[in-house]
């Protein structure tokens, strides 16, 4: 990677309002205020405009929005006034057909899209949304290389495979309950570890409806060694920094990624 100045990134750990996209919205807002000024990238929970609708895809499908909707016009003009990227991803609709698809909306009007890919059967996502068909998508901003992951994605470590330092930061969108935060965590520290990258992941708090718990203080910044570089304390607002003069250097110095295997993602 060619070397710049440091990265901050702002994860926001927050309990999400069930189906209701203006109390979210209005506590994002809240949130941006008292955020770091200097921040470079907001991260959201996944789904965090609604919710992890499952309960039936009637309720989901009047909850869905398009592409050109309220809330991704919301966050473009947040990421504008803010002058950050925003990530996180929302209940999509295309062609009468379910996503749960993640964004990165960049503060000059670019976004990059992704269908999760991955999607947790056991919690009944796979009965109510489609399955993503493409590779999550590795994005170039203020000299970083960004990977986008959405939640159950995270499981799968070929799909999150670092393919010749292709990426400097993986990005993680979730809601994971509480009663797998050991295997969370653990995941995030082997992702990082195994890929040789930075690791940022947003994960909501709070109990939803149908009484799964998400545990506050999981969402975590994790670096390259597989060190936990900051995590919730008080504030859903976590802010660190990310050195790409560190990454570069510890990647020349052990260069594990250069005895990778070769494979193909299908």
């Amino acid at each position: 990677m060619a070397f710049s100045r440091d990265l901050k990134i702002t994860l926001i750990e927050d309990d999400v309002a069930w189906g209701d996209r203006s109390a979210n919205m209005a506590q994002l807002r809240r949130n941006l205020q008292n955020m770091p000024d200097d921040t470079d990238i907001v991260v959201l929970p996944e789904l965090f405009s609604t919710g992890m609708i499952v309960e039936s895809k009637d309720a989901a499908t009047a909850l869905a929005e398009r592409n050109s909707g309220d809330t991704l016009r919301e966050l473009h003009r947040l990421a504008q006034e803010y002058q950050v990227a925003i990530v996180g991803s929302f209940l999509a609709s295309t062609a009468a057909q379910l996503y749960n698809r993640a964004f990165f909306v960049e503060p000059n009007g670019d976004d990059t899209l992704y269908d999760k890919r991955h999607l947790f059967a056991m919690g009944g996502e796979d009965a109510v949304y489609n399955r993503g068909i493409t590779a999550a998508p590795i994005i170039r901003f203020r000299g970083f290389n960004l990977k986008l992951v959405v939640c159950y994605d995270l499981r799968f470590p070929v799909f999150c495979r670092n393919v010749k330092c292709g990426y400097d930061v993986l990005l993680v969108v979730a809601n994971w309950p509480k009663a797998r935060e050991a295997a969370w965590t653990t995941l995030l520290k082997a992702r990082a570890i195994e890929n040789q990258c930075y690791v940022c992941a947003v994960n909501r708090c709070g109990t939803d409806p149908q009484g799964v718990e998400y545990g506050q203080g999981s969402s975590l910044v994790v670096d390259f060694k597989g060190k936990v570089l900051a995590q919730r304390m008080t504030s859903p607002i976590i802010t660190a920094e990310l050195s790409p003069a560190r990454l570069a250097q510890f990647r020349e110095r052990f260069p594990a990624w250069r005895d990778a295997d070769d494979f193909e993602l299908k």
